[in-house]
């Protein structure tokens, strides 16, 4: 019924639905951040035997000893970072055809020469790209900041309510439970309690993995950045750890303007940014993600794919990241249902065969 008029509001009246939305925007913001630091209040309740309100606290310490070390010693950085890019955007001279010319110069070898050659002939064209893409850039940049500012106060009352959330867990757990045994029949309250129970489940291990993972990747490649002095590391290493949440896309999306500002600031810079990408990927791809994240995800490439692409094309950041684990759990559903109907008819095992084959 819920889920019913969302879709409803999203469909006929999107300005209510975005009105609604931004009044709730503390309580859905709480919402996430309780969702997320539960595992971790857990964790330290199995583990040191503490109780509730002591994980709870000891949590939100390390959450807020996390985000004073940010703000004091990593953010500094960053915005200058970010200052020193909007100024070389806005005010830098970018010749095109000198750098392409002093780097076929640095490098001899004829394929870089046979590239440069073809990125001499159309300068001009590319020029106008690239200069598109860095004014795309410096909106990107100005609107996080902007953001950034706009949103504290947000911020600092959703962690507030976060914490009588995670303080509370059991009683609005329970109260929504008796609401759905109140409106439907104990069959169908069961049905909808599993559902959420795997929807808990699949998101919570994905989701925690994932932020987990490419907190890793990110911490790897600002200091692989650091250590071979490419420009902007600690902004550089944010961006890729922030974009290797979203699955398969999501390093080639933070790699274009790390090599892109790379470029016109050193290009040899930019070729040792791709590399460093590059080789940490692979180590992500091949030892991290599968150790973190495990097997949560239990779908095809096929399906992961566009589980991210229809969902940016929809819902943009979020709907690439979420995606995934909606894939999983209707694939999960869908599976489980047909399952069911097969063993009511006596064909499962037949059926099971016929898939081996």
């Amino acid at each position: 019924m819920i889920a019913s008029l969302i879709i409803l509001l999203i469909v006929f009246s999107p300005g209510t639905y975005r009105w609604i939305v931004s009044s709730f925007k503390p309580v859905i913001y709480a919402l996430i951040i309780a969702y997320l630091l539960d595992s971790l209040v857990m964790l330290f309740i199995k583990r040191l035997k503490v109780n509730r309100i002591q994980g709870i606290l000891l949590a939100c310490l390390i959450v807020i000893g996390l985000l004073g070390f940010l703000v004091y010693k990593i953010l500094p950085q960053i915005v200058e970072n970010i200052s020193n890019i909007m100024s070389f955007i806005m005010y830098g001279d970018v010749d095109i055809a000198q750098i392409v010319t002093d780097l076929r110069n640095k490098i001899d070898n004829r394929y870089v020469q046979y590239i440069t050659d073809y990125i001499l002939q159309a300068s001009e064209s590319i020029r106008d790209i690239i200069n598109k893409l860095l004014i795309h850039l410096y909106n990107m940049l100005m609107s996080l900041i902007s953001n950034v500012g706009s949103s504290t106060l947000t911020v600092v009352t959703s962690f507030i309510i976060n914490i009588y959330m995670l303080s509370e867990k059991e009683d609005i757990l329970a109260r929504g439970r008796r609401f759905i045994h109140a409106y439907y029949n104990d069959k169908k309250a069961r049905q909808i309690l599993s559902i959420f129970s795997k929807a808990n489940k699949i998101f919570k291990s994905f989701l925690n993995g994932k932020l987990l993972d490419s907190a890793i990747v990110g911490v790897i490649c600002a200091i692989a950045f650091t250590v071979t002095k490419v420009p902007y590391a600690p902004l550089f290493g944010g961006i890729i750890g922030f974009f290797n949440i979203i699955p398969y896309f999501g390093p080639i999306i933070g790699s274009v303007p790390v090599v892109l500002v790379s470029f016109f600031i050193d290009p040899p810079k930019a070729l040792t940014a791709l590399i460093i990408i590059i080789v940490i990927q692979q180590l992500d791809a091949n030892i991290l993600d599968p150790r973190i994240v495990g097997e949560n995800v239990g779908v095809s490439p096929f399906w992961i794919i566009t589980s991210v692409t229809v969902g940016g094309n929809l819902f943009g950041i979020l709907g690439m990241v979420l995606g995934v684990p909606v894939v999983v759990l209707l694939k999960t559903i869908i599976e489980e249902s047909i399952e069911m109907r097969l063993l009511e008819k006596g064909k499962a095992n037949i059926e099971k065969n016929n898939l081996r084959k």
